[in-house]
């Protein structure tokens, strides 16, 4: 009986008494918190003009170049017009000539086309008396026209030597601004250097573009180009474009007194473009003064020379010529651009399109560095506004 009630104690224990009821509660599902961006502010259209009015003919010019600098390096345009006087259809055109630079460099940049210059570079501008003119601009232009009180500058910019400015400083070249004065605050109503008729001098307008216009453009501009292959040389002297680029670096920004200096006003851009590609072509001790390496027909040396070496128009004839003992090959895909090749550009502001008018040179080709003369400087391709272009490179040159 005592095991019996022992059995019966352990079975009400352990097996009698009901278990504890668990629940097991499902918590509301925890909300996150994400946190939200802070809405964007829309990215700026057009960079602000800051300078004061310019009380001296000299705080104008400089206000104009530090405000298209600023415009240049934030590739924005910007409203000049504080620093220029837009009654004069010239200015209008460097407005709107400033304004499709900034929309090219920009998109150039976003799409990775090619180098863009982001870093600026410091200038200073030095001023000369009409007298050390070298040219008859001033046959052209009557200050009457400008005005009471109007001014005239001479200048030159100068900066930082290898470096490429923007194109409208056009250093190491003769500048000439006259200025309007109104309410005792000068504005800039003339603007004259080598180069700027083929910017925005022209009678016609330079007129503006919609972006996506500018994107169409850019994108053709810069797609690849079926074209025939570079050709292996003819002739017995085989180009060489290194030394080329070499000479082009080194002689860009000054004379080489070697070779006779065409001049700004009839334009030198040719007759260096033609020292670049003799240089690569010449032997060690070959000189221009006795024309060592040249053709009987392009040839340049201390006292002067051929319309086939100085001409843009001229050189090209010329290199279509059966009789023609130089070799080059023509093309249009930049992709394939390399130092020591020649670039001929023509511009939409001109009234004969698809004429070239102005020679560069590739001397780097990573950065589409180009020098030039007419004016003596170095601009970059990305900065080549409202011009088309074809490029030509040499080959090979026969005795």
């Amino acid at each position: 009986m005592k095991i019996a009630a022992i059995l019966i104690s352990l079975l009400l224990l352990f097996g009698c008494v009901p278990a504890k009821e668990t629940i097991t509660e499902i918590p509301e599902e925890i909300p996150v918190f994400l946190e939200t961006e802070e809405p964007s502010e829309p990215k700026p259209t057009e960079i602000e003009y800051v300078a004061p009015p310019a009380s001296t003919p000299e705080m104008a010019v400089i206000n104009y170049f530090d405000a298209l600098y600023d415009s240049y390096i934030a590739m924005l345009p910007m409203d000049i017009s504080p620093a220029i006087n837009l009654d004069f259809e010239i200015m209008q055109n460097i407005q709107n000539w400033n304004s499709l630079l900034a929309m090219r460099r920009s998109i150039i940049s976003e799409k990775g086309y090619c180098f863009v210059e982001t870093e600026r570079f410091p200038f200073t501008i030095d001023y000369f008396p009409e007298k050390e003119l070298d040219d008859q601009r001033m046959d052209y232009v009557r200050l009457s026209d400008f005005g009471e009180g109007a001014a005239v500058l001479h200048f030159t910019v100068k900066g930082q030597e290898g470096k490429a400015y923007p194109p409208i400083f056009a250093l190491n070249s003769q500048h000439t601004m006259i200025l309007t004065l109104e309410d005792g605050i000068y504005k800039i109503a003339y603007h004259y250097f080598p180069g700027s008729e083929g910017k925005f001098q022209n009678d016609l307008p330079v007129t503006l573009m919609e972006r996506e216009e500018m994107e169409e453009l850019l994108a053709e501009e810069f797609s690849p180009k079926e074209e025939a292959d570079f050709p292996e040389p003819e002739f017995e002297k085989i180009y060489d474009p290194e030394k080329a680029a070499e000479y082009a670096l080194s002689f860009c920004e000054e004379q080489n007194p070697d070779f006779f200096f065409v001049g700004d006003w009839y334009g030198n851009c040719m007759n260096f473009a033609s020292q670049c590609i003799w240089s690569g072509f010449k032997a060690e001790n070959d000189s221009p003064k006795n024309f060592g390496s040249m053709t009987k027909n392009w040839y340049m040396g201390k006292s002067g020379g051929s319309l086939i070496w100085s001409s843009v128009s001229r050189f090209w004839e010329w290199t279509g010529q059966e009789y023609c003992r130089m070799q080059v090959q023509e093309f249009y895909d930049i992709s394939k651009a390399e130092k020591g090749d020649l670039v001929h550009i023509g511009s939409y502001v001109c009234e004969t399109e698809g004429k070239y008018s102005h020679a560069l040179f590739v001397a780097d080709e990573e950065k589409m560095m180009l020098a030039q003369n007419s004016p003596a400087c170095f601009v970059y391709y990305s900065d080549l506004v409202n011009n088309y272009a074809k490029f030509i490179r040499p080959i090979s040159l026969g005795a």
